[in-house]
């Protein structure tokens, strides 16, 4: 290999900067380099690839920073040319940032400069050996299961302001019931407050609840006429409203779990049988933590995932001073909560981490601090048992005494 060739790409939102570099791999000479706008539509594209042929290279490198939806597409788009002898690589933007700082104090910062800088980036990191993984094509499948989540917190944000209407219509129904069953909710949808529900006959109330799901109507409207709480008209009409949107939400949220796990079961079927096979890991959760990993034979080993999830620890010594060890939290927070309720799941299911946990506590050590410990090993058996293709094999049983 004797030409090096590096690609460095400004992503907007209308165009993006391509900075060509033909490097000589023996002497480090720039041969070749060359910096051009395109057009972010398929006649842009179409010359960018063009503009790319005119350079001949052994072998090259692309890289991009991550900037969200705006280089979603263009990562596609150079994912699916499979071109050979091409690495395809996702850069950090603070990492590029420093990069740039390093090389000059200047604070002139355009497109082309910024092109420039990720090309020079590129060449560094392979000369230092860190070029981070090539990019695979798992991203879908992660945007999908980050839908979930998002779901969740409307819903919630839905559920307190329900809260907070009833605190004023019912008061006493809101402190009663707070988790709002289906059948108190259709009956909310059409008398929404105390005054409502004191007010209406006992066969209008029946006839919105199916029989097995119906309260004591008797006793709700005993507590409706003597509710502390008023009718105002306004909080009245903007209740079935929001109980309109939780129904909406629920729906939603289910139609995406749905996708989820026929998604992540068509992409993933070896390793969604080995996952289902575990104690406590349900379809939700092995659906999330395969959106969310993606392939782990991209991982050389499990500290490159551990890593990854951002359970890695950090160090700070200096001198004497020891300083503080702490977890890194690098990358995606959903995949270490989705690996924290695995733990406790295993927690609760399989006598490894049940005696694994109990023993952490023995040694002094608080719950929350013992299931991050369980989180880790647990991410360090999966990568095990999926790279390996191996199920999971819990302690025996005690034998009677």
């Amino acid at each position: 290999m004797h030409r090096q060739g590096f690609i460095g790409l400004d992503v907007a939102k209308d165009t993006f900067t391509a900075a060509f570099l033909v490097v000589d791999a023996l002497s480090g000479v720039i041969q070749q380099s060359h910096v051009e706008t395109f057009s972010y539509d398929r006649p842009g594209w179409q010359r960018f690839l063009a503009t790319w042929d005119t350079f001949q290279a052994d072998f090259g490198w692309v890289g991009l920073e991550a900037s969200g939806p705006y280089s979603a597409l263009l990562e596609a788009h150079l994912f699916r040319l499979h071109r050979p002898h091409v690495s395809l690589h996702r850069l950090s933007p603070l990492q590029v940032r420093d990069f740039a700082r390093a090389r000059s104090r200047r604070r002139a910062k355009t497109d082309r400069l910024d092109a420039c800088t990720i090309a020079l980036f590129l060449r560094q990191q392979l000369t230092v050996q860190a070029l981070p993984a090539p990019l695979q094509d798992h991203t879908p499948l992660r945007a999908l299961a980050h839908l979930d989540p998002h779901r969740a917190q409307k819903r919630t944000r839905t559920q307190n302001q329900i809260r907070q209407l009833l605190h004023f219509l019912f008061p006493e129904l809101e402190r009663a019931d707070p988790r709002f069953p289906k059948a108190l909710r259709a009956l909310l949808r059409h008398f929404p407050s105390a005054h409502a529900i004191a007010q209406a006959s006992l066969p209008d109330l029946q006839a919105l609840l199916p029989s097995r799901h119906t309260p004591d109507l008797e006793a709700l409207q005993a507590l409706a006429r003597a509710s502390f709480g008023l009718h105002d008209p306004i909080r009245a009409q903007t209740l079935p409203l929001l109980l309109e949107r939780w129904a909406f939400l629920e729906t939603l949220r289910a139609r995406c779990f749905a996708a989820l796990q026929q998604a992540a079961r068509a992409h993933h079927p070896q390793a969604w049988r080995l996952l289902r096979a575990i104690p406590g890991i349900g379809p939700r959760l092995a659906a999330l933590f395969l959106a969310l990993t993606g392939p782990l034979d991209r991982f050389p080993d499990r500290k490159a995932l551990i890593a990854y999830a951002g359970l890695d620890i950090t160090l700070h010594p200096s001198g004497r001073l020891a300083g503080r060890c702490r977890l890194s939290k690098r990358g995606d927070p959903l995949l270490r909560h989705v690996l924290y309720l695995i733990a406790t799941a295993l927690k609760r299911y399989t006598r490894r981490f049940a005696q694994a946990f109990a023993y952490y506590r023995h040694q002094g050590r608080a719950v929350r601090e013992t299931l991050v410990i369980l989180s880790r090993k647990a991410l360090g058996m999966l990568y095990h048992l999926l790279r390996h293709q191996v199920p999971f094999q819990d302690l025996p049983q005690p034998a009677p005494v």
